[in-house]
C-alpha cells in the first residue's frame, strides 16, 4: 500500500474493530503477528518510508510510531489479563481445603466464666456498683505493698508469683484494681473488678496458673460483717439457686480483718467427695472480709469513720460448679466437648 494513499482514520477504525475481536491468547497472537510481526503491516510500512520525500517522511514516521506504541501497550495489557485469568483458573482447580473439621457444629455462645460473671453483675447492679478494669502487668506496690502484704509474705516469692525482668508482676489478684480505686481518695467506693490473674501454681483439678477473678470493694459509713455475709449469700443463692448449701469458714487475708471464706456444697459429687472438691464435699469459691485498717491508713481514709467490705470470687471455680465441670483445665481447653452431656 502506498503510504501517501493511507487513510489513517480508516486504519484506526479497522484496528479498533480487530482489538474488540480478541477473546483468547491465540487471537491476540494472531493480531500481533499481523501488525507487529517481521512481515507485519507496521514493518512493511516502515520499509516504505524511503519512498517518501524528505518533508513527508518524518510526519508519516511519527504516525507509524504512534500506532506501534498503541498496539504494543494493548498487547501487553491483554496478555497480562489472560495470564491472570489463566492463573486464577489453575489455582481454583488445584485448590485444597486445608481447614480442620470443627469439634462441634452450630453457633457459639458465651464461655462459662463470662456467663457466671454476668449473672453476678446483674445481681449486684441494684446496689449501684460499677465495673472497673486494671492492668494485668502490675507494680509491686498496688499488688502487694498497698494491700498490707509485706516483703516477707510468701506471695512475694518468685515461687508463688510471676515476676518480669523490669520488677513488675503479673497480678496475682484483681485486688490490685481495688487498690488503684482507693488511691483516688473518693467516697463512697463501690466497684467490681473482673479479670485474669496469674499465680505460679501447680495445675490440678482445682488450680490453674492463669484464672479469672471477680472482686468487689464497697466503702462507706456503717458497713458490717453482717452486710458482707448477707450480700454473699444473696449472690451465691442467686447464681446456684436457693437450695444450694452455703457456709462460711474463718480465713486469713492481709488486707481484710476479720476474714472469711465462703464454700458451697460440691455440685459434681453432691457432697460425697471428689477431685473437684478435694474429697471434702465443699468447694471454696471466694475469700472475703472487712477492709483492714492498715489499707485504710495507706490511702488516707479514717478507718474509725468509714468501714468497707470486700470479696473476691474465683470465677473459674464458680463456672465449673455452675456447669458441673470436674476440672478447671477444661474451662480453658477450648474443647466444646467438655460441656456436652457426655463430658
Amino acid at each position: 500500500m502506498n503510504l501517501k494513499e493511507i487513510n489513517w482514520d480508516t486504519i484506526a477504525s479497522d484496528l479498533e474493530n480487530a482489538k474488540k475481536k480478541v477473546d483468547s491468547m491465540d487471537s491476540l497472537e494472531a493480531i500481533k503477528r499481523e501488525w507487529l510481526g517481521k512481515d507485519g503491516t507496521i514493518k512493511n510500512w516502515m520499509k516504505s518510508l524511503k519512498e517518501l520525500t524528505p518533508e513527508e517522511r518524518p510526519v508519516v514516521a511519527a504516525k507509524l510510531n504512534e500506532f506501534k506504541n498503541q498496539l504494543e501497550e494493548f498487547f501487553v495489557n491483554r496478555q497480562e489479563e489472560f495470564n491472570k485469568s489463566k492463573l486464577a483458573e489453575r489455582l481454583m482447580a488445584e485448590a485444597t481445603d486445608m481447614s480442620l473439621p470443627v469439634l462441634t457444629s452450630g453457633f457459639g455462645h458465651l464461655a462459662p466464666v463470662r456467663i457466671v460473671e454476668r449473672k453476678i453483675h446483674e445481681l449486684l447492679k441494684p446496689f449501684g456498683v460499677k465495673v472497673v478494669e486494671g492492668p494485668e502487668i502490675e507494680t509491686e506496690y498496688f499488688c502487694f505493698d498497698a494491700l498490707n502484704i509485706p516483703k516477707h509474705h510468701p506471695a512475694r516469692d518468685m515461687q508463688d508469683t510471676f515476676f518480669t525482668e523490669t520488677g513488675h508482676v503479673l497480678r496475682t489478684h484483681t485486688t490490685s484494681v481495688q487498690a488503684r480505686e482507693l488511691s483516688k481518695g473518693e467516697l463512697p467506693v463501690k466497684v467490681v473488678s473482673p479479670g485474669r490473674v496469674y499465680r505460679n501454681e501447680t495445675e490440678d483439678a482445682s488450680h490453674q496458673s492463669m484464672f479469672h477473678q471477680y472482686e468487689l470493694i464497697w466503702i462507706e459509713k456503717g458497713l458490717t460483717l453482717s452486710h458482707l455475709m448477707g450480700i454473699l449469700s444473696y449472690v451465691l443463692k442467686g447464681v446456684y439457686g436457693k437450695r444450694r448449701k452455703v457456709r462460711f469458714v474463718p480465713k486469713y487475708y492481709p488486707y481484710t480483718e476479720p476474714s472469711i471464706g465462703a464454700q458451697i456444697d460440691c455440685g459434681i459429687c453432691k457432697g460425697e467427695g471428689c477431685p473437684a472438691c478435694g474429697g471434702s464435699g465443699w468447694v471454696t469459691i471466694l475469700g472475703a472480709g472487712m477492709v483492714h485498717k492498715k489499707v485504710f491508713e495507706e490511702f488516707g481514709y479514717d478507718y474509725k469513720a468509714v468501714s468497707g467490705i470486700a470479696f473476691g470470687f474465683g470465677s473459674a471455680r464458680l463456672a465449673a460448679q455452675f456447669c458441673n465441670i470436674p476440672s478447671l483445665k477444661l474451662l480453658y481447653s477450648n474443647d466444646m466437648r467438655a460441656f456436652s452431656e457426655e463430658a
